[in-house]
């Protein structure tokens, strides 16, 4: 079985797709329903921060600051917007 996500109306695979599937082959796609055991919820946390430390130090200040950016911005048009500058 292979996961996917759907983002902006296109489905995404979380997981490798085997090489043994070609360009243009039919897949049949089931939804998922999620999770409410606590054991696979906390499965899925421990593999959520384990992936998270492995991002560096430097990429967690880039986004932060990304984000930072990103807010002073949407706020900025927003005065503009309303007329208040």
């Amino acid at each position: 079985m292979i996961r996917a996500i759907l983002k902006r109306g296109k489905i995404q695979p979380v997981d490798k797709l085997p090489e043994y599937w070609r360009e243009g082959q039919e897949l049949i796609v089931e939804r998922a329903e999620p999770s409410g055991n606590p054991t696979d919820i906390k499965k899925w946390y421990a593999k959520l921060v384990a992936l998270s430390a492995q991002i560096p130090p430097e990429d967690h200040k880039r986004m932060a600051a990304a984000v930072a950016e990103q807010d002073r911005q949407a706020k900025e048009q927003m005065r503009q917007d309303m007329g208040l500058n």
